[in-house]
């Protein structure tokens, strides 16, 4: 299936909204459901941007791209599939009047930012062509990954390793939209390691979140100078083997982050949740939704997960995919390259000791 061939169809799936709300088309100004229909067109100016920087208008008989002057060429020549949308261009000094300009053209209008939950469903259920560009950008992300991280040598700072990954992820043609790296100890004071000009001595570890055709798949890796660098990893990898293994379809999310919790204290990590979210769906988003003890929604095949446990000074991640049989395939999986350990029936990435 081609990018026009799997557009085509997400459109019939919008049409069906359309149908059931009685409207007479359906605005889609979300950059990940922007990327979703468009089949990995990139709807952002800002890489922060939550809209896209031009809308797309589903109608019960065409598709339309609507925005100003600066963006709908540039977005139908080099973003969009061919012949996809037809253009509703304003002067961007006009940009204020786009939403009337669509209804004075097309009617009532509903918008996805009013079914988000729908729209999100559909996002995170995917199809095989969208599981096969998942699949080779996990590789491709993981490996830049790894090939920076065995790179790294005393003395560089956290700053200096933010810009060295996003400078391979630029040149690959993949967006570095989250870039988490820390140095040292300072993975037990915060969870979030923006970097800083800390500079490394005994370890780091360096997370990320790309993007590319829209979708994100999230990894971590970490490096140790020092022997006693991360020492809780091993602890932390059950943890994550406890929640691979109940990563089945029909099982609830709220259910999984029990799973989660009670693996922690099982490990001698008691509380260590409380710390920080644990991941849960994800796709056109870095998490579509996070896991949460009250959370309804239930894993299906063809869902990707990224699972983030951490702990003072340790942290794991990596991105899977959940089979039609239930088996998990790992998109982010570690290369030939960086060490392994096995956890469970799972090859897990280890810490590369240097």
């Amino acid at each position: 299936m081609d990018r026009v061939e799997e557009s085509n169809l997400k459109v019939k799936i919008v049409r069906s909204l359309l149908e059931k709300i009685g409207h007479d088309g359906i605005v889609i100004r979300k950059q990940a459901n922007f990327s979703w229909i468009s089949s990995g067109g990139r709807g952002f100016v800002g890489l922060a941007s939550e809209n896209a920087c031009a809308v797309i208008v589903v109608t019960k008989n065409g598709v339309y791209i609507g925005g100003n002057n600066i963006e709908i060429p540039r977005l139908i020549a080099e973003e969009l599939p061919k012949g996809f949308a037809e253009p509703v261009t304003l002067p961007w000094r006009d940009d204020r009047t786009l939403d009337d300009a669509l209804r004075k053209k097309f009617g009532k209008l509903s918008s996805d930012t009013e079914h988000d939950a729908w729209f999100k469903e559909k996002r995170v259920n995917l199809m095989e062509c969208e599981e096969g560009r998942f699949a080779k950008l996990g590789k491709t992300c993981a490996q830049i990954l790894e090939d920076v991280c065995a790179s790294l040598k005393p003395g560089v700072s956290e700053l200096e390793i933010a810009g060295r990954i996003s400078e391979a992820y630029w040149a690959a043609g993949i967006e570095p939209i989250t870039l988490l790296i820390a140095a040292d100890n300072r993975s037990s004071q915060v969870r979030h390691y923006v970097p800083t000009g800390k500079k490394v001595k005994t370890g780091v570890i360096c997370s990320i979140c790309a993007r590319g055709g829209g979708l994100v798949p999230s990894a971590t890796r970490t490096v140790a100078f020092s022997k006693d660098f991360s020492k809780l990893y091993g602890q932390l990898l059950k943890v994550e083997q406890a929640v691979f293994e109940a990563l089945k379809p029909g099982a609830v999310l709220g259910g999984l982050f029990k799973t989660i919790c009670d693996a922690y204290a099982r490990n001698g990590l008691a509380g260590e949740w409380e710390n920080h979210h644990q991941g849960g769906l994800t796709g056109y988003s870095a998490r579509e939704i996070r896991v949460l003890p009250d959370t309804e929604a239930m894993v299906a095949a063809h869902q990707a997960f990224a699972w983030n446990p951490s702990a003072v000074g340790a942290k794991c991640e990596d991105t899977v995919l959940v089979g039609e049989n239930g088996k998990l395939r790992v998109l982010t999986k570690p290369g030939k390259t960086w060490p392994t350990v096995k956890v469970g029936s799972m090859l897990r990435p280890d810490i590369l000791r240097m």
